[in-house]
């Protein structure tokens, strides 16, 4: 896990990335096997489009983001941060809710949700380790464990200034959000 710390940030996007990906298909195969059910004769709801759910879609990506970032920024406990539990809660939750099909407009089936999973959310996820990625290593407050006694280390805001790959995957993850959030709202007919 130190590795995360140490090294390039496209390097550590890419593990963050196969982790993220390997907990949520792992967790989606569960929610299928286990409610299998919310598959089978799933009606049809006609979905909702427009500036209310790009609104939405925006609202909720963006608030995600940040907290991901500010939990990263904010304090690390040995190799553990805010951002980084944010992650991995949000990889359980994508993959239970897809696999249960606990969707607000439910799939007709396991392909069509796939598919919109490349269309949509994969976009989206890689928002997330991306801005995790580009803010994991720049924790103001640093303890050695966690509940934190003292600090092995305090820096400033301009100590933690990101390099120009941690500017650009941030501004990567929110030009993802962005796009995703538009295919979403405003799909081809």
């Amino acid at each position: 896990m130190k590795s995360l710390f140490d090294g390039d940030a496209l390097a550590r996007f890419a593990r963050l990335w196969l982790l993220f990906m390997a907990v949520t298909w792992t967790v989606f195969g569960a929610g299928v096997l286990t409610h299998g059910q919310a598959w089978l004769g799933v009606p049809v709801i006609e979905r909702q489009v427009g500036w209310p759910v790009l609104g939405t879609i925006l609202g909720h990506n963006l608030l995600l983001l940040a907290l991901i970032a500010g939990g990263n920024l904010f304090v690390r406990f040995g190799t553990l941060t805010p951002g980084l539990v944010i992650l991995l809660v949000q990889a359980v939750v994508i993959g239970w809710t897809a696999g249960a099909n606990r969707f607000a407009e439910p799939f007709a089936s396991v392909a069509a949700a796939n598919l919109a999973f490349v269309r949509v959310g994969l976009w989206e996820t890689t928002a997330y380790v991306l801005i995790c990625a580009a803010t994991l290593p720049k924790s103001l407050y640093v303890a050695s464990a966690f509940p934190a006694r003292q600090w092995a280390e305090t820096r400033s805001l301009r100590s933690v200034a990101p390099t120009l790959p941690e500017a650009l995957m941030a501004g990567a993850a929110v030009a993802c959000v962005l796009g995703a959030a538009w295919v979403e709202a405003f799909p081809r007919a």
